[in-house]
């Protein structure tokens, strides 16, 4: 079951990462340990000691966990945690609608991970989700998609909100 999952890279953390970094003036870049960073999506999609999250919402749970508590960046590992799950999450086919509860449910694991129930947050997660139609998303976004591919072949790729 597990293969039926999209797990992110570790490339692609670092890319959400440097997202992040690069939209926030005060947030300091770097990377403090990248294994932490591999061990977290090994966990995910692996599991580890013979217990594995199964679900969707449980690997999403430990996602948002391990990014935060094992702190792979110098700043910026709450945001990271929760937009690498935003990601995670929507390329599996789900949307995740998080409220400003999340902004606490982060904050504890940051500060007391025992202090956060595993099942309560789960719960949160799968309550704040719903299954979308990925295709239909991808062809609602085709023409931006394609048009984003040509400027970028042309060089002309200038801010379309200008």
């Amino acid at each position: 079951m597990a293969d039926s999952f999209w797990y992110p890279s570790v490339e692609d953390v670092l890319s959400i990462h440097d997202d992040i970094v690069s939209e926030y003036s005060d947030t300091q870049a770097g990377v403090q340990t990248r294994g932490d960073v591999e061990f977290v999506l090994n966990y995910i999609e692996r599991g580890s000691f013979g217990a594995a999250p199964e679900t969707i919402h449980e690997k999403a749970f430990h996602l948002l966990r391990l990014l935060v508590t094992n702190h792979p960046f110098v700043d910026a590992n709450k945001r990271t945690a929760l937009n690498t799950t935003v990601v995670f999450y929507f390329l599996n086919g789900y949307r995740f609608t998080y409220d400003a509860e999340i902004r606490s449910i982060l904050k504890q694991f940051g500060t007391d991970e025992t202090s956060v129930d595993e099942t309560e947050t789960v719960e949160y997660l799968r309550s704040h989700t719903e299954q979308i139609d990925l295709g239909g998303e991808i062809e609602a976004w085709r023409e931006d998609l394609l048009q984003y591919g040509v400027d970028e072949l042309t060089g002309d790729s200038s801010d379309p909100n200008d």
